[in-house]
């Protein structure tokens, strides 16, 4: 970490899900591991069918292509139920994610999670991992009700924690994300997620400092 964000960082913005939990190859393969537990392999493209479809419509997409015969309903609750156990059970603290939590410990800089991921399941990793009384609190997407393509996530944890758009850095792996924080005001710490790394070049020319 660039040692001149240090005087001026007194507050921090974690993402979650691919900045401090090694947690977007089970997201990738949400869908696959679905169709798997009823025994359905799915085609190579799976996630290129699915990732920009809502999950009603993932839904629909599964029984039409794979003769999934379960209501729609239950086929969204069968792929949030394989998820959340990947939380509950499985999911990593990421290296970098480590590096950064130590980071800020040992400068007892406040820290807080803002996530796009339901509560229930990032509390399940973060208490299963021993961190998560390590934060400040915990925003979430749906608390606030707007994704991050908006700022007001990033805004209402700045307020809670008490910092300021000068002091306040945020930490994110995803391009749409950071450009987001970028273009609210923020500082900008870009962590290379694998999964995404077609976007790597753009994040690391719009971010204020990079994690690998």
């Amino acid at each position: 970490m660039n040692q001149l964000l240090l005087p001026n960082m007194k507050y921090a913005i974690l993402d979650l899900d691919g900045t401090i939990l090694d947690s977007m190859e089970a997201w990738k393969n949400v869908t696959r591991d679905y169709l798997a537990s009823l025994g359905i392999t799915a085609d190579p493209d799976i996630r290129e069918q699915v990732k920009r479809r809502t999950s009603r419509e993932t839904a629909v997409y599964l029984q039409q292509k794979y003769g999934v015969r379960k209501p729609e309903d239950e086929i969204i609750d069968g792929i949030h139920n394989v998820i959340k156990q990947k939380y509950e059970l499985s999911i990593p603290l990421k290296p970098a994610g480590a590096q950064i939590l130590r980071h800020l410990k040992e400068r007892k800089i406040p820290f807080c999670a803002a996530t796009s991921t339901d509560r229930p399941m990032v509390e399940a990793a973060l208490k299963r991992l021993n961190i998560y009384n390590d934060f400040s609190f915990i925003l979430t997407c749906s608390e606030v009700g707007k994704g991050k393509y908006y700022p007001d996530i990033f805004y209402q944890s700045m307020e809670l924690l008490g910092g300021q758009l000068e002091n306040t850095v945020v930490f994110e792996d995803a391009l749409h994300c950071v450009q987001t924080a970028k273009n609210a005001g923020f500082t900008v710490v870009g962590v290379y997620e694998e999964v995404d790394r077609q976007d790597w070049n753009q994040i690391c020319a719009l971010c204020d400092d990079i994690m690998i």
